[in-house]
């Protein structure tokens, strides 16, 4: 029966970052082209209309409401959830192209091209299947909380004296239940985004019979993963943390002490226009550490799913 080994498929996004490091610095560049760029221009395209409608709400405190600024407020949130869909799914758009580039480098090493960028059917299909996924996510953890919450209710309802013991022992228990049979759902069905980018095809519930047998040794590796990212992201943060102490200390040295009430004036917005090369700069390693995370994530699942079909 074919088999894998945990720590090395946990490990598989350290392999491709360590053989492609500049396909790394290629995804990460392709993360703020096509995910934070466009963010920040509908930011900056949507800010002038929000602060005048703050500003104008803010007139009318106390008094009767205006229609016209109603209107406005329910049209500009009309607007704002249509971005937010569009938004959500080209972000998954970008999201498959990145886990294809991935999948390539462990799966097909050779094809390093364009940093492993394509766009083609496998990522059209790897988009469908990540968006599929997150609806029937959010349908299945609705079903469960539901569920939870009214055994709940009634355990607290039926338990007379000890209604409150009866509540809390059931929520509890359920959120454990809940939270195992979910976790289980997912590492059954966690190589389909592999078996679509392979098959050229949309696969979910073909998953379950790829993954029966290894549920154990496909939770040491969602573990493993885990803590190697977290590890990470504590690294992380203390660099931040780091970049932002020196940055608060190059603010105060061009324009003095910056407090709350001066943050936004005029002279330091003239200092965050002197500094935006340290800005740029620390976006730049933030979308690369982004990619980095990519790579950690997506590439267990290929390698997984390499050694279960013995490719080569």
């Amino acid at each position: 029966m074919p088999s894998f080994s945990v720590t090395a498929a946990a490990t598989a996004g350290f392999g491709v970052i360590g053989r492609k490091p500049l396909a790394v610095v290629g995804w990460g560049l392709a993360l703020i082209v096509a995910l934070a760029l466009p963010a920040l221009l509908c930011v900056a395209a949507m800010g002038p209309d929000f602060m005048t409608l703050f500003q104008a709400a803010a007139a009318q405190s106390g008094g009767e409401p205006d229609p016209e600024l109603l209107n406005r407020m329910m049209r500009m949130q009309s607007g704002m959830m249509a971005l937010n869909m569009l938004y959500w799914l080209w972000s998954s758009f970008v999201t498959a192209v990145l886990c294809a580039a991935v999948f390539r480098a462990v799966l097909s090493p050779e094809q390093s091209a364009w940093a492993y960028l394509r766009v083609g059917s496998r990522e059209l299909w790897l988009t469908l299947l990540m968006l599929v996924e997150q609806v029937l996510a959010m349908i299945v953890v609705f079903v469960v909380v539901l569920l939870v919450a009214v055994l709940t209710a009634i355990a607290g309802f039926g338990g007379g004296e000890n209604g409150v013991v009866a509540a809390i022992v059931t929520g509890s228990a359920g959120a454990i239940v809940a939270g195992a049979v979910l976790a289980w759902l997912a590492l059954r069905l966690s190589l389909a985004l592999p078996m679509t980018f392979v098959d050229n095809q949309f696969r979910l519930f073909e998953s379950w019979g790829l993954t029966k047998g290894h549920v154990w040794k496909l939770l040491g590796v969602a573990l493993l993963m885990v803590l190697c990212v977290l590890v990470l992201e504590i690294l992380a943060g203390g660099v931040v943390f780091g970049l932002l102490v020196a940055f608060a200390g190059s603010l105060a040295a061009v324009s003095g002490p910056v407090d709350a009430d001066t943050l936004f004036n005029q002279a330091s917005m003239q200092s965050l226009r002197a500094l935006w090369p340290f800005i740029a700069g620390v976006a730049v390693l933030m979308a690369v550490f982004g990619a980095v995370l990519q790579a950690l994530f997506y590439a267990p699942w290929a390698a997984v799913h390499r050694a279960l079909t013995q490719q080569p």
